[in-house]
């Protein structure tokens, strides 16, 4: 065996072995009433620009209008962003408020979506979609993901807080249907003041049959049991979310005034959440990974004021606050969970496989449009060489039909080795 073959062995081993994590990054946001307006349409460059920084793989979102509005986001934001994306199926509302839904869009190298079904409620839907991750081992044993998304009823009052608990007690009671070890996450414009309230509580009660937890338990300080009213004539600011000691977690508002729709206020409010389920913490199958929640956008040293603001500067740049400032008046919420599992189909920035990468007679191939060295190479896990080819073309069939049944690795001059497998 030449010393360039074993060089080749070793490099698409060390590539291989250094991927064998695979990172689910999940994403929130409110899209601000958005719709099929010439306005939100108007707005949707944001969007691109902040998904092209974020790189999520599972978008979670509300205040959506329509189905119409939902195709148009996806063509001119998601695609754009990763042609590997694929959306669910759009449902219509079936509680009471109906002009403000949620949907999902998800990366099909990466997640699988097994099922899609709605939880009406009092005021809003909770959607409810599950997913399996596309790992190598999906056949035997599937890591599922369930997903919950919605958006409670806003504004402060009791009459608002017991719509809250109500449609959180919808939530606490489907976890009762899930297996008592399903991965969980909760995810959604949450609308609470303060973690005091009934529904938080309610979210992250121990009772729970799947036990719910913030990330980063930044939670509020506990009331003092001292018959004092603190949502009235009692309030202290120090036992709700708008003070800034919470600075670096606020996700609303992005704006000091509002503009031709949304609020103003400037960020001073954590209403955007994802939530997971606590075994999520401890299990080695699948994982949050520490410090991988964010409000997107946020720097810390923005508080009462607007997220593009030059003083707010840190490591999210101006460029992204900028989208963020014109897109919406919340910001993302994201974090990571992973697995020690590696996926099927392994993305990179050059090369990807569109179909599947289970092969019988051909593979569907994106490269990179700025890939100017379209050189495709495929070899064996000897390091043989089996197809070069050379192209001009941004997508390509590549014919594997005479390859021997094997594991092979595909690769250009710019992108780490994928493994796909010959049947």
């Amino acid at each position: 065996m030449t010393f360039k073959r074993v060089c080749l062995i070793f490099l698409i081993a060390c590539s291989c072995s250094s991927h064998g994590q695979t990172s689910i990054k999940t994403m929130f946001y409110n899209l601000l009433n958005y719709d099929n307006s010439l306005e939100s349409q108007s707005r949707t460059t944001y969007l691109k620009t902040i998904l092209e920084d974020i790189k999520p793989d599972l978008i979670m979102v509300c205040e959506l209008k329509n189905e119409t509005a939902s195709n148009y986001l996806f063509t001119n934001a998601v695609l754009p962003y990763n042609a590997n994306f694929k959306a669910a199926d759009f449902k219509y509302s079936q509680s009471p408020a109906t002009s403000l839904l949620q949907m999902i869009y998800y990366n099909n190298n990466k997640l699988e979506l097994e099922a899609n079904e709605v939880i009406p409620t009092g005021i809003r839907d909770i959607n409810h979609y599950t997913f399996k991750i596309k790992t190598s081992e999906i056949s035997n044993t599937p890591i599922k993901i369930e997903v919950f998304v919605t958006h409670l009823k806003a504004s402060r009052g009791t009459i608002n807080m017991d719509k809250r608990l109500a449609s959180v007690s919808n939530f606490t009671r489907e976890l009762d249907r899930l297996p008592a070890n399903s991965n969980v996450l909760f995810a959604g414009d949450f609308n609470f003041y303060t973690s005091n309230e009934d529904g938080f509580q309610e979210i992250i009660a121990p009772t729970n049959s799947i036990q719910i937890v913030d990330p980063i338990n930044r939670l509020c300080p506990t009331f003092p049991e001292d018959g004092k009213d603190y949502y009235g004539d009692d309030y202290n600011s120090t036992y709700f979310w708008n003070n800034s000691s919470f600075a670096d977690v606020h996700s609303q508002s992005t704006r000091s005034s509002s503009l031709t729709d949304g609020a103003g206020g400037g960020m001073d409010d954590r209403f955007d959440f994802i939530m997971m389920s606590k075994n999520l913490k401890e299990d080695s199958n699948l994982y949050y990974k520490t410090d991988t929640y964010k409000a997107f956008g946020n720097n810390g040293n923005c508080y009462n004021s607007y997220v593009s603001n030059n003083s707010c500067n840190g490591s999210f740049s101006q460029a992204v606050r900028n989208a963020l400032y014109f897109f919406s008046d919340h910001l993302p919420i994201v974090m990571e969970l992973e697995t020690p599992q590696n996926t099927l189909t392994t993305v990179n920035n050059q090369l990807s496989i569109v179909n599947s990468n289970i092969a019988t007679n051909y593979l569907t191939l994106q490269l990179a449009k700025n890939n100017s060295n379209k050189e495709l190479v495929v070899y064996n896990q000897l390091g043989q060489e089996f197809i070069h080819k050379k192209t001009k073309k941004d997508k390509i069939t590549l014919k594997t039909k005479e390859l021997p049944k094997g594991i092979y690795y595909l690769k250009t001059k710019n992108s780490k080795p994928i493994k796909f497998i010959k049947i």
